[in-house]
């Protein structure tokens, strides 16, 4: 019987490491936003926005230090509106939207962001015109409208303007990635996000003050200062780190693809604490959503 040698062993044991940190990550993320509908009764939206990427924020920085990569002042600069764009509106957005329609509803709309990626990329001249790529995008969307319509239908107006949130949540965030390219390829992810969420904590500030400053801190239940803990050290830390510690080893193909647990996720733990369940509008949506970033992601080889 003949042995690995031990670059390979050593190699294969980085990998299962490396996928074991994406399935955690995923995990964390998905239960985020279960674990943001409870605390949402105690802090309002604007208040946990602000706890959010006002721990969270300096908490990165420190963690990925990109003030040791080469960045010059006006790539800095750069990172500060790119943290308006991909961190403090997005994470208002998400929030907000958050408040007002599902956990569930949330990790599916989440999904939109390959497809509007590449929207933006083609766009921008940053990628190449695909029709079957685009197909996708068009799949994707259908069901993302699909979803919009069948809550306004069904549950009324709160719950749409909700999906709606998240809906344009997703699509800052997908500007964020195209338009960051440029600087991840000089100076790395690492760098740049550290930069964005070191921005992001002074950022926050005009948004999320005066919410903070009226809430009675004291008074809170212990269960949402852990919620709390949670999504400042869980959802936001650990996740980021867990992704970019894998990011070193396997391809990002393989991260966007541990992504789409995160719905599954969501569902079971909402399932378990809310005692939702998805209706067959969510279900319709979500299986048009995955057909369509499956064929957006899909490349010939």
């Amino acid at each position: 019987m003949t042995d690995l040698p031990l670059s390979q062993e050593a190699q294969a044991r980085r990998v299962v490491r490396a996928l074991t940190a994406l399935a955690l990550a995923q995990i964390v993320f998905g239960i985020w936003p279960v674990i943001g509908k409870l605390v949402l009764p105690y802090l309002p939206a604007r208040a946990l926005v602000g706890t959010r990427i006002g721990l969270s924020g300096p908490l990165l920085f420190l963690a990925t230090r990109p003030w040791r990569s080469a960045m010059n002042r006006r790539e800095v600069l750069t990172c500060a509106w790119l943290s308006l764009l991909g961190v403090v509106a997005n994470q208002a957005l998400f929030i907000e939207g958050l408040s007002r329609s599902t956990p569930i509803n949330a990790a599916v709309l989440g999904c939109l962001i390959p497809c509007y990626t590449l929207l933006i990329a083609v766009a921008l001249r940053q990628e190449a015109f695909d029709g079957r790529r685009m197909l996708g995008v068009v799949l994707a969307l259908i069901g993302a409208l699909w979803l919009v319509g069948a809550e306004r239908l069904d549950f009324g107006v709160d719950r749409l303007w909700g999906n709606l949130a998240l809906c344009a949540n997703t699509l800052l965030y997908s500007f964020y990635l195209v338009l960051s390219r440029p600087l991840v390829a000089k100076h790395g992810a690492l760098a740049v996000t550290g930069w964005t969420f070191g921005w992001s904590a002074l950022e926050v500030l005009p948004y999320s003050l005066p919410a903070l400053l009226v809430i009675d801190w004291h008074g809170l239940p212990g269960g949402v200062w852990a919620g709390v803990a949670y999504i400042v050290f869980g959802a936001s830390v650990a996740a980021y780190l867990l992704n970019a510690y894998a990011l070193r080893i396997v391809s990002a193909s393989t991260v966007a693809v541990f992504v789409y647990l995160q719905p599954l996720v969501t569902g079971l733990a909402a399932g378990r604490v809310l005692g939702l369940r998805p209706g067959w509008q969510v279900l319709t949506a979500a299986a048009l959503i995955f057909s369509g970033v499956g064929v957006t992601a899909w490349r010939r080889k």
